[in-house]
């Protein structure tokens, strides 16, 4: 069963690509909507050898940022102890990088209740190129490695193969958004049975380890994909038995528990 009153996938004023809205009002809306369990999930730094292909150079949290990222989630824990707030992050899955990421994490880990692992970038070439930065970005992505389908088969692809690393030693217990080139689906035509071989792959990969799914309803405040992130997954991930997380992906506080109502009502799976 999924848990409505909990909302598992929170950024904040932490975030170089979101608002300024402050940690308070994160809450205050969750409070607003019934909600009893938050995880603030900033995006992790990155390993200094990464460098940051995006535009804007905004992908993630700075590391010398992390301790007060942490400071400022223990002290909203002590704000609202009637509450169920956890400090987490959303860790990037970075090919080639793996190593470096556990190294730069593992430090902190014994100060996280929970963490997602997800996949915003993915290697061509030898190049690591953004996937939701943008339309124009990711048409480069679907140029360089031949079609929608071909970039969600990779997608696929990397994120299996990239479950082979000890994830469990940062807090890992899911995957984010386990489809998100979906965002700019409504511009390729497409069909998810020719991806279905790689996402089954994924899928049992992840029956396997023990992890669960991040059901993330950004995707419904994004034009061109118009359906939350793993919908389309959620009944072969039901079957084998992966649990499911809700999250908002809110980047700013009006969006906490945004679009929960939706997969209530629609969702066969529960």
């Amino acid at each position: 069963m999924i848990d409505f009153t909990r909302d598992g996938h929170l950024h904040t004023p932490f975030c170089p690509h979101g608002s300024t809205d402050p940690l308070q009002a994160y809450v205050e809306q969750a409070l607003a909507r019934g909600i009893k369990t938050l995880t603030f999930t900033e995006h992790a730094p990155l390993p200094a050898r990464f460098q940051d292909p995006t535009p804007d150079k905004d992908s993630a949290m700075a590391f010398e940022l992390l301790p007060d990222y942490i400071e400022a989630l223990q002290s909203l824990k002590r704000t609202y102890p009637a509450l169920d707030l956890r400090l987490g992050l959303e860790i990037d899955y970075l090919p080639g990088y793996e190593a470096e990421t556990l190294a730069l994490l593992e430090p902190y880990a014994d100060v996280l209740d929970e963490t997602i692992l997800s996949q915003h970038f993915i290697l061509v070439d030898g190049e690591l190129l953004p996937v939701d930065f943008s339309l124009e970005t990711f048409h480069v992505l679907v140029e360089r490695i031949g079609s929608f389908e071909a970039v969600m088969k990779q997608y696929y692809t990397a994120l299996a193969a990239g479950l082979a690393f000890p994830w469990e030693r940062l807090k890992v217990d899911r995957i984010g958004h386990i489809d998100l080139p979906i965002k700019y689906q409504s511009n390729y035509v497409w069909d998810r049975s020719n991806v279905q071989a790689e996402q089954s792959r994924l899928l049992q990969t992840m029956a396997a380890r023990g992890f669960g799914i991040d059901l993330n309803t950004a995707g419904l405040r994004k034009p061109e994909c118009g359906q939350p992130y793993a919908i389309e997954v959620a009944s072969d991930a039901a079957g084998l038995g992966i649990p499911f997380v809700l999250g908002s992906d809110a980047h700013i506080a009006k969006d906490v528990g945004a679009g929960f109502e939706s997969i209530q009502k629609k969702a066969t799976f529960l």
